[in-house]
């Protein structure tokens, strides 16, 4: 098995170490809550999330593909927003 010599510039080098900066910058970023949005030839391709913000969009997404948890969720939803209003209300009161 021959292997084969790669040249590597001093350019790349700092390239890939900028790269990696930046990469630890945003799982850094990440583990603090936030969200950080990772840009490629000038467009938006993707997003860098904190695994909790993850599991609930995935939740989220499972939630909506069953029909009928979307219906019950419809059907509860006028109880839950006059709950909501009248909460909303007394707190008014009570300042």
């Amino acid at each position: 098995m021959s292997e084969q010599t790669v040249a590597v510039s001093a350019d790349e080098l700092h390239a890939a170490s900028e790269q990696t900066a930046s990469w630890d910058g945003a799982v850094a970023r990440a583990v603090r809550g936030e969200t950080v949005a990772v840009i490629a030839g000038g467009e938006h391709v993707a997003d860098v999330v904190p695994s909790a913000e993850l599991e609930r969009l995935r939740e989220t997404i499972e939630v909506l593909s069953d029909t009928d948890a979307v219906r019950a969720l419809a059907d509860i939803e006028p109880v839950v927003v006059g709950r909501e209003t009248i909460r909303s209300l007394v707190a008014e009161r009570g300042e």
